[in-house]
C-alpha cells in the first residue's frame, strides 16, 4: 500500500527536480513577539491546547491490562490506562475526595487498582470509586457512582492515541486526521512497537521547534557532519493536507525514482518524509523505524519536548536491542540535542533580545512558511483584538 499523501508530494517534488525548476522567489515575515509576548502565548495555549485532539501515545505502550503511563505535559495530571476489558482510557489523574494525584511515575507502570496514597480511596482501572475506608461513618449517604474519575474524552487512530484534555469536549479523528490517516496506514503505524523515548525541557519556544523540523533550508548546513550528506541541498517540499503538512526532503538516492514508474518508488530509501501533525507533533519516517517529536508548551520561553522512537517489533536478542539502542542515541545526542535543539535555544535568545523585530523567511523555506499560514488561520480571531 503507498502511502498517498506523500507519494503526491514526492511526485511533485521528483517533477520539479526534472525539469530543474528553481524554487520561485519570495520572502515572507514573521513578527518576533509570536515567540517572545507572553500575553500572545496564553492565547495560543488557549486556542490550540485546551480542547482538542493531542497526541499522548501509541497502543504499543500499554501491552497489558493495567499498563499505565502519566502526561502533565499539557498543565493538567492526566493519565492513560488499558482497562481490565481491554480498552485504553484516559482519567485526570487526580482523586475525587482531596484531589492528590493517584500516579506518580515518569514510566508505564501496571496497575490493578488506582490507591490515593492520601486516605485509600480506590478506583478500578474503568475509573469507578471502589472503596471509601470508613464510608458509612465518615461519608454516609456519598454516592461513589457520582465520584467516579473524571474521564477525559480519548480516541485511537492508526496505534495514536489522542486525548483532549477537556473533559467535557470531544473528538473527531475522522475530521482531524482526514488524508493523512491513509499515509499512517501505508507505513504500518499501527503494527509498530514502542522502543524508547526521552523528555526534554528546552528554553525555547514552541514554534522555533516545529519551524526546524519544517525546514529543508539547513539540512546540509546544521547537520554538515551527521545526517547532511545524505541529502540533496534545497531539494525539498511541502503540501498541506487539512491541518497537517507534509514534507518530503530529497536524499542522495532521490535521482533513482526519475526513471522508474511510481510503483517503484521507494520514499523511505530515496526521501525522509515527515508530517507535522497539527498542533505540536512531527513524525518523521526513517528508512527502519518512525520517529515521533511532541512540543509541549510551558512558557512563552520553555517547552517540553517528547522524543520517542517506533520500530517495525519487539527485538529479539541483545544485539538486536543494542542495535536500536545505538540508532535512538545517534538521533538524540548526535544529531537532534546538539543540533537542531541548541539552534531553537539560540535563536530564542537572539528574539528576546529585540535586535530583530521579525525573521525572515526564503524560498527554500516554504515548510516554515506553509506552517505560520496555518496558525494565522487558527489564530485568526486572535490577530484581529
Amino acid at each position: 500500500m503507498s502511502a498517498p499523501g506523500f507519494t503526491e508530494v514526492f511526485s511533485h517534488l521528483l517533477e520539479e527536480y526534472r525539469e530543474g525548476r528553481a524554487a520561485p522567489p519570495f520572502q515572507a515575515k514573521v513578527d518576533t513577539r509570536f515567540y517572545t509576548d507572553p500575553a500572545w502565548f496564553e492565547k495560543e495555549k488557549a486556542a490550540l491546547f485546551s480542547d482538542g485532539p493531542i497526541l499522548v501515545g501509541h497502543v504499543a505502550m500499554l501491552k497489558s491490562n493495567g499498563d499505565t503511563f502519566t502526561h502533565d505535559h499539557l498543565g493538567k495530571p492526566i493519565m492513560v490506562v488499558r482497562a481490565g476489558d481491554g480498552e485504553i482510557r484516559a482519567f485526570l489523574n487526580v482523586c475525587r475526595h482531596r484531589g492528590v494525584r493517584l500516579v506518580n511515575s515518569d514510566e508505564v507502570i501496571n496497575k490493578t487498582s488506582f490507591v490515593c496514597p492520601y486516605h485509600n480511596w480506590t478506583y478500578g482501572l474503568d475509573g469507578a470509586l471502589k472503596h471509601i475506608p470508613l464510608h458509612e461513618e465518615s461519608f454516609a449517604g456519598l454516592d461513589a457512582q457520582c465520584h467516579s474519575l473524571k474521564a477525559l474524552p480519548l480516541a485511537i487512530c492508526e496505534g495514536l492515541i489522542f486525548v483532549n484534555p477537556d473533559p467535557l469536549g470531544s473528538i473527531d479523528l475522522e475530521k482531524h486526521m482526514g488524508m493523512v490517516k491513509a499515509d499512517f496506514a501505508a507505513f504500518g503505524m499501527a503494527d509498530h512497537v514502542f522502543f524508547r523515548q526521552t523528555v526534554t525541557t528546552l528554553k525555547t519556544n514552541w514554534k522555533l521547534l516545529v519551524d526546524a523540523f519544517q525546514d529543508g533550508y539547513h539540512v546540509t548546513r546544521l547537520h554538515r557532519k551527521t545526517v547532511g550528506p545524505h541529502f540533496i541541498d534545497v531539494v525539498s517540499r511541502s503540501e498541506r493536507s487539512g491541518d497537517h503538512l507534509l514534507s518530503v526532503v530529497a536524499r542522495n538516492e532521490f535521482a533513482d525514482a526519475l526513471d522508474l514508474p511510481p510503483e517503484q518508488w521507494d520514499l523511505r530509501r530515496q526521501a525522509s518524509c515527515a508530517m507535522y501533525l497539527f498542533p505540536n507533533v512531527e513524525m518523521i519516517i526513517h528508512p527502519d523505524y518512525i520517529s515521533y517529536l511532541a512540543f509541549f508548551p510551558t512558557k512563552v520561553d520553555e517547552t517540553v519536548v517528547v522524543h520517542g522512537c517506533f520500530i517495525e517489533e519487539e527485538p529479539q536478542n541483545e544485539k538486536a536491542r543494542a542495535h536500536w539502542e545505538r540508532a535512538f542515541d545517534i538521533i538524540e545526542n548526535g544529531v537532534f540535542r546538539p543540533e537542531d535543539y541548541f539552534v531553537c535555544e539560540q535563536a530564542q535568545i537572539g528574539m528576546s533580545s529585540g535586535a530583530n523585530s521579525h525573521l525572515l523567511l526564503g524560498a527554500h523555506e516554504t515548510g516554515v512558511k506553509a506552517f505560520h499560514d496555518l496558525l494565522a488561520e487558527k489564530m485568526g480571531p486572535y490577530l484581529a483584538e
